[in-house]
């Protein structure tokens, strides 16, 4: 488990993230200025980065009163994050993304134009069937690493 490290005496608070999230239930959602859709059962996998604030970025996530602005936010009040993967000082969210759908078993699907509105990719949100079991050999082969949350924190 990691922590945000210190770099030279000094908290090393930026990089990409993946927060692992469970929908206990299927059903519909509209992220935002995205179109609703029906959202299956199952876990989905968010890439986001940070270039400062790594540390205050995740705990918004986290917590469940916040103003809704990204299309995770919408996300989030209907699920859960089960587990936060991060890799500090990397930047390439979209590299992850593409890692993250590619990877074998497959993701299910990406959800057209979530958390991707400000760059090229079809998505940084993918889905995995509830049986998953793989995603453990996916953080490691991308080489991120797992964090704790504590309580309501990072």
């Amino acid at each position: 488990m990691a922590n945000i490290r210190e770099v030279n005496g000094k908290e090393q608070d930026n990089g990409t993230y993946i927060l692992l999230v469970n929908l206990d239930k299927t059903q519909k959602i509209k992220p935002g200025k995205l179109p609703e859709e029906e959202y299956k059962k199952g876990i989905y996998l968010y890439v986001g980065r940070a270039r400062t604030g790594l540390k205050a970025r995740v705990n918004r996530h986290i917590r469940s009163q916040k103003k809704l602005y990204w299309h995770i936010d919408y996300l989030l009040q209907k699920a859960k994050i089960m587990d936060i993967w991060i890799r500090q000082d990397y930047f390439d969210e979209c590299k992850t993304a593409d890692e993250v759908q590619n990877f074998k078993p497959p993701a299910v699907k990406a959800v057209q134009g979530f958390g991707s509105s400000d760059c090229q990719c079809r998505s940084h949100l993918f889905y995995f069937p509830p049986s998953t079991r793989k995603l453990k050999s996916l953080k490691n082969k991308i080489r991120f690493k797992r964090v704790k949350i504590d309580g309501n924190n990072l």
